[in-house]
């Protein structure tokens, strides 16, 4: 591999390597959203929780980066209102692969450095139709996600992100139909999140991010699903691996390793006519915990992210295991540059890795 220019060793250089594994975090789950799925009841929206985890509330740095994940959903289980499984059930497979695009700015919005993302193209194969695993078995185009605003704010305990997103009925769907691939629906997405920074160095990070999802009625339908509130995050730690670029040591191998959670909740009644009484002004909800972790590879600019999470209390909906593999590569860099600097000590280059780069700096 190339050297580092000695050019790039300034705070920003520092901060911007060291956070790769925050975009990997965020652009590898953004996919995970397109996931969602129909049913007879209970609907199921397009959010699908633990696409986020290891710092959920803390934005990348200003780059454009493309990611490419491969999310993998394994259950036989369907849960009931009192949590009891609903008998033997098929297992089913659900397979989801698609490229996106990242982008953060140095534009500012109420100081907070404005971002966004898209996935132009997403394929899905045995979408989950809700409580039930008849589902088709091929792979589909789906729905595209955009989202066209997120604010990051970086403070020097906690960082802090809002967005908006949205979900386009691009996929087939129609009412009834055994190979819907869409949800046939309009999804609007509003989002909160925090990181908080538990030592000075910021090895360590607690993380929350709040989702509200909100749905239009279902195309050529009276089929509407319920709002939904997720709440995701994880409790981790980073470790550097430093190599030295003259005098000065800069990090070469950044990872990233944790516990991750997640519940979600149903918190309005689907409405449709084609409800049934039995399930009618019911609700559903689920949880998750499991680990993630991350790999950066400072150099190339490619980071690689696994995460593996089992559910648990369901309720009216399935049970299963989510696996999410991705690669993420950073095109290119947009943070300013800074003068060099001369730390005193590898731990001076620690602190500036985790440290925040406060507004103005």
């Amino acid at each position: 591999m190339a050297q580092i220019p000695r050019s790039r060793l300034t705070p920003g250089f520092y901060r911007d390597e060291r956070s790769r594994v925050v975009g990997a975090s965020w652009v590898a789950g953004i996919l995970l959203l397109l996931l969602g799925s129909d049913a007879k009841a209970q609907l199921k929206g397009h959010y699908v929780p633990g696409f986020t985890g290891l710092q959920s509330g803390t934005q990348p740095p200003p780059a454009i980066s493309v990611f490419l994940p491969l999310y993998f959903y394994t259950t036989n289980d369907i849960r009931d209102d009192n949590g009891e499984r609903l008998g033997a059930q098929p297992r089913i497979n659900a397979t989801f692969i698609g490229p996106g695009v990242l982008w953060v700015t140095n534009a500012k919005i109420l100081g907070g450095n404005l971002g966004g993302s898209v996935v132009p193209i997403a394929f899905i194969k045995s979408r989950i139709e809700g409580a039930s695993l008849d589902v088709p078995g091929s792979f589909a185009f789906t729905d595209i996600f955009v989202q066209p605003i997120q604010l990051g704010w970086e403070k020097t305990r906690a960082d802090f992100v809002v967005g908006y997103s949205l979900f386009i009925p691009t996929g087939k769907w129609e009412q009834g139909g055994d190979d819907n691939a869409g949800l046939g629906m309009w999804s609007h997405d509003l989002q909160a999140g925090t990181t908080l920074h538990l030592d000075n160095k910021h090895q360590w990070t607690f993380s929350a991010l709040t989702t509200y999802e909100i749905h239009s009625e279902k195309k050529d339908s009276d089929i509407k699903v319920g709002d939904i509130l997720t709440i995701e995050g994880g409790l981790g730690k980073s470790f550097d691996k430093f190599e030295m670029a003259g005098a000065t040591p800069v990090p070469a191998l950044v990872t990233n390793v944790g516990l991750v959670y997640y519940g979600q909740y149903k918190l309005t009644s689907d409405k449709a006519s084609v409800i049934t009484p039995l399930l009618a002004g019911r609700k559903d909800r689920v949880f998750g915990a499991g680990v993630e972790g991350n790999v950066i590879l400072v150099k190339s600019g490619l980071v690689f992210g696994l995460r593996v999470e089992p559910e648990f209390g369901a309720r009216n909906r399935t049970q299963g295991w989510t696996f999410l593999f991705s690669a993420a590569y950073q095109l290119k860099s947009l943070v300013k540059a800074h003068e060099p600097v001369a730390p005193e000590s590898r731990n001076a280059v620690v602190r500036q890795v985790r440290r925040p780069v406060e507004p103005g700096t």
